[in-house]
């Protein structure tokens, strides 16, 4: 790929003053300030609202690169879902199995942890999703119901098996309950039609679905 290359060597150069000369850049380098630039970008503003053009720029490369190493806008969507879907996995797999720490505790850091995930959510990019790319979405509905059944569902488990959550409550049930509510509710629209934080939506949501899953010890742990 000697073009690529001498366009990114090019436009690195200029961006940062250094000489012509200067080696390029290797490519994941730049795919990955491409991804991380497009991602903060429709983070805040949504997909729809954001050009190839404007994310080129503020990746400091040319839109000939871009499109050099994502054919499509489209494609480049598909790489920013799948990056920011397995960051928020991993993280959540780590917060629900950390056996250092309570599962009523564990359950708090989750909650917030998507709180502050759904706080920096633009409206606007899932509606995009949802209605331009389908595709997108439907990567992202799937990694939501593999970290639910996966990574919650072993939570749950543990918490069962540890006397923390109540045994008279079906768990198969509660992922649906608790799957539905993350599907319907927790969701950037919704936030805005209430007019209400994210942070509070999921503090109803921990109070409501959480707290009355505990057993009175698990309670009493976690205060």
């Amino acid at each position: 790929m000697p073009a690529i290359k001498t366009e990114i060597s090019s436009s690195r150069a200029k961006k940062t003053g250094g000489a012509p000369g200067r080696p390029p850049a290797p490519m994941d380098e730049v795919s990955r300030r491409v991804i991380d630039t497009a991602s903060e970008q429709y983070m805040r503003l949504g997909f729809s609202a954001v050009t190839t053009d404007e994310t080129a720029r503020a990746a400091g490369i040319s839109k000939k690169t871009l499109y050099q190493l994502f054919p499509s806008k489209d494609e480049l969507l598909r790489n920013v879902v799948r990056e920011n879907c397995e960051k928020h996995t991993t993280a959540i797999r780590g917060i629900c199995r950390d056996a250092h720490c309570s599962i009523g505790k564990r359950l708090k850091r989750m909650m917030n942890y998507l709180s502050k995930v759904f706080g920096e959510l633009s409206p606007a990019l899932v509606h995009d999703l949802r209605r331009s790319a389908p595709g997108a979405w439907n990567d992202v509905e799937k990694n939501r119901q593999r970290c639910i059944q996966e990574d919650f569902g072993a939570l749950l488990k543990e918490g069962r098996e540890r006397g923390d959550f109540r045994k008279d409550v079906d768990p198969r049930i509660f992922m649906l309950i608790y799957a539905e509510t993350v599907r319907n509710v927790i969701n950037p629209q919704v936030f805005a039609q209430l007019d209400v934080p994210p942070a509070r939506v999921f503090e109803t949501v921990y109070k409501v679905l959480f707290e009355g899953m505990l057993t009175e010890k698990a309670r009493k742990e976690y205060t």
